[in-house]
């Protein structure tokens, strides 16, 4: 194996891709370099997610989100991303990553190949700007050629996407929402869990280059505090009530709730999932529109089930509100020094 440093077409394929998302902005990936052509992908056991992700599905679908990421990258230098799993799938189920004490788990092996027919589906400037926004949406519903482009995508890759204008319907979705976001905090694993991602000052966003950062939750930091490290404070007469209004207050007009639903919950699925997510984030990029899941709306299952009776599809994975908003600010990202082995 070679130095690193200087695998100099790894690190400028892999520099950008460090840019895809991943839940609670986890970044789960490291990678070794082997050559100029290899390159093995692993997963960072302390950056999974266990008690949200009991399924592994998550786990696998953001992988499947980096390396397609990369796939998008390589492509415009006419190279071709081919990988190769190091376990089955569902070899990832979180009840089995758990029981292994390694610090961190194979994942693919991935080779570079020329390729003179690769096309690029999204520009680079795309890739660079896609983002979650949790700012304030303007109170303009998502056009009805786009929901229909947007449609018409997920169905080539054997998904369905639906979105909703109901005003009435969306507001009880936003309720439910935090009727889960309530439920989640009052379970002390996913809160204790959720709460080490949390980055409540500059200071500790800089330092860590991961997890959700205040400053892109739109959340003021001592609210965000009390939320996971005094959730007794919920049970204080008129107080939970005060956290819902507030709560949907700061989450302003939304006007276009989306959909998508499919093959996922499976870990066997959630990879080629997770490509297909890349295409559809940048292509709502693309169009101009900023996406925000809301996640505890398919993990927590009692709400989930409603929200499939609601949207009148089965197999919800991601629901999430779709607008324009003003730009939001970056989440903080590891460097490429940190990622590789």
């Amino acid at each position: 194996m070679t130095d690193p440093a200087h695998h100099t077409l790894w690190r400028t394929l892999l520099e950008p891709a460090l840019r895809a998302p991943s839940p609670h902005n986890v970044q789960p990936w490291r990678v070794r370099l082997v050559n100029e052509r290899e390159a093995q992908l692993w997963i960072e056991k302390r950056r999974t997610l266990p008690k949200e992700d009991v399924h592994g599905s998550f786990i696998v679908l953001t992988m499947g989100l980096f390396v397609e990421t990369l796939r998008q990258i390589a492509a415009h230098q006419h190279l071709r991303v081919t990988e190769l799993f190091a376990h089955e799938l569902d070899w990832y189920a979180a009840e089995h990553l758990e029981s292994l004490s390694d610090e961190r788990f194979p994942f693919a092996t991935l080779r570079l190949a020329d390729d003179g027919e690769a096309v690029p589906a999204f520009a680079l400037q795309t890739i660079a700007e896609r983002r979650t926004s949790r700012l304030r949406y303007r109170a303009e519903p998502v056009a009805g050629d786009d929901v229909a482009r947007l449609a018409a995508l997920a169905e080539t890759w054997g998904h369905r996407f639906a979105a909703t204008h109901d005003p009435e319907r969306i507001e009880r979705l936003l309720s439910w929402n935090v009727e889960a976001v309530f439920a989640d905090l009052a379970h002390a694993p996913y809160r204790e869990e959720l709460a080490g991602w949390l980055r409540y000052s500059r200071a500790a966003s800089e330092r860590h280059r991961d997890g959700l950062d205040a400053r892109c939750m739109d959340q003021a930091p001592l609210e965000l505090w009390l939320a996971f490290h005094a959730p007794a404070l919920l049970g204080v007469p008129g107080a939970r009530g005060w956290f819902a209004r507030r709560y949907r207050a700061q989450i302003g007009p939304v006007a276009t709730m989306g959909f998508l639903s499919g093959p996922f919950w499976a870990p066997r699925d959630a990879y080629a999932t997770g490509r297909f997510l890349t295409h559809f984030w940048l292509e709502c990029t693309k169009l101009g529109y900023w996406i925000h899941p809301y996640g505890n709306l398919v993990t927590n299952r009692p709400v989930a089930a409603r929200v499939e009776a609601e949207a009148g599809v089965s197999d919800v994975w991601l629901a999430f509100k779709i607008g324009r908003s003003d730009p939001p600010p970056a989440s903080r990202r590891r460097s490429l020094e940190e990622v590789l082995l």
